[in-house]
């Protein structure tokens, strides 16, 4: 109740302020409507099927998303973004974004309400920004999204920094977490970026269950990937970033590693990563700012064609318990105008330990055609 409160008391503070700062002019404000969608199918083995059936093909509503942008001066924004899911069995709606940010002090950014956690170059990044369908199996399995929180920051253009305290739910039950970024680009120029970036969170489960589970980059598959499962007291999580980017070709990379106190005081670690490589092969260049890379412009009016590689792996077993696996990826981008985008992925996966799937074979191929409005 003290911490609701207290919620409370923030919330209430930040939109008095905004609006005792409101001027009769209008003119101080600005309001934005955006958003696309994303359609697709996925052909998949039996790797990706619980009950091992060597053939399924489903057709997705991959993300509709309708984002609403306010502004008020040069100092606050207001961002509200919905989201519509159907994996062709559940369909999901929810509010994603929800937060007020307040960018009006010298040293540091104020942003309260719903956000993604400050950790993870893949994480961060939007939809429309990645180069492959689905995140990495690293960045799914370990990297958390958004939570409701507070957070303070700075966001240049060569370096950044974030800080913020979050829960996961609403409820006063929820694991509760502190999770902080720092990125740093020493090499920053027309056509040629180098990206650092270093992330920690230490998350409070208050005797939640824990478990790994992930779906191995197939959107509408099975959760075939899991850890052990027991009762968690804490974890720690921590992440290193490395993106380097020189004229059409791109490289980014991240490994992570997690640390988990069972309630029994039993201490499970496990840990995973990525490395993924893209190239264009019309010239473009990818454009970065604020710790991230930005939507590709294409040059010509017929549009960008980008390559794309990438290698995922976690490692989730300890104590004969669990599964260890990878999937490699190869893809082929087509950007037209910064409109439209259609992708196509070949999925190889590989598993060892224990596994859900009687027969753990088969490859997969995924097809993502996206709109923005």
């Amino acid at each position: 109740m003290r911490e609701d409160l207290r919620w409370g008391w923030l919330v209430f503070w930040l939109t008095i302020s905004f609006f005792f700062q409101m001027p009769t002019l209008a003119s101080e404000f600005g309001a934005e409507v955006g958003g696309y969608a994303v359609v697709g199918t996925e052909d998949y083995g039996a790797f990706w099927n619980e009950d091992g059936d060597a053939s399924n093909s489903e057709t997705v509503i991959r993300k509709l998303k309708l984002g609403l942008e306010f502004t008020y001066g040069k100092d606050w924004t207001l961002q509200i973004d919905g989201d519509f899911q159907d994996d062709g069995e559940d369909q999901a709606r929810e509010i994603k974004d929800l937060w007020l940010e307040y960018d009006g002090f010298d040293g540091a950014d104020i942003k309260v309400g719903q956000m993604k956690e400050p950790f993870g170059f893949e994480r961060l990044g939007g939809y429309s920004s990645l180069m492959t369908n689905e995140r990495s199996l690293a960045t799914n399995a370990f990297a958390p999204g958004r939570s409701q929180g507070f957070m303070l920051g700075r966001f240049k253009k060569t370096y950044t920094w974030a800080l913020g305290v979050f829960r996961e739910e609403k409820d006063d039950t929820a694991p509760r977490a502190v999770t902080g970024r720092v990125t740093y680009a020493p090499v920053r120029s027309d056509d040629q970026v180098v990206h650092l970036g270093l992330a920690a969170s230490r998350r409070d489960l208050r005797g939640e269950r824990f478990q790994i589970k992930d779906e191995a980059e197939v959107y509408t598959a099975d959760n075939v990937i899991r850890s052990p499962r027991f009762d968690a007291d804490h974890l720690s999580l921590f992440g290193s970033e490395l993106a380097w980017s020189y004229g059409p070709a791109t490289l980014t990379a991240e490994a992570m590693g997690q640390r988990v106190s069972q309630t029994n005081g039993d201490v499970w670690q496990f840990a995973g990563g990525y490395v993924q490589a893209g190239w264009l092969l019309t010239g473009e260049h990818r454009a970065y700012d604020n710790g991230e890379f930005d939507r590709v412009e294409p040059k010509r009016e017929a549009g960008a064609v980008e390559l794309v590689a990438r290698w995922s792996g976690v490692d989730a077993r300890e104590r004969g318990v669990g599964a260890e696996a990878s999937v490699a990826v190869l893809g082929i981008n087509y950007y037209w105008r910064t409109t439209a985008l259609i992708r196509v992925n070949y999925l190889i996966p590989r598993i060892r330990g224990n596994s859900l799937m009687a027969n753990p074979e088969g490859d997969a191929v995924t097809v993502r055609a996206q709109l923005r409005f």
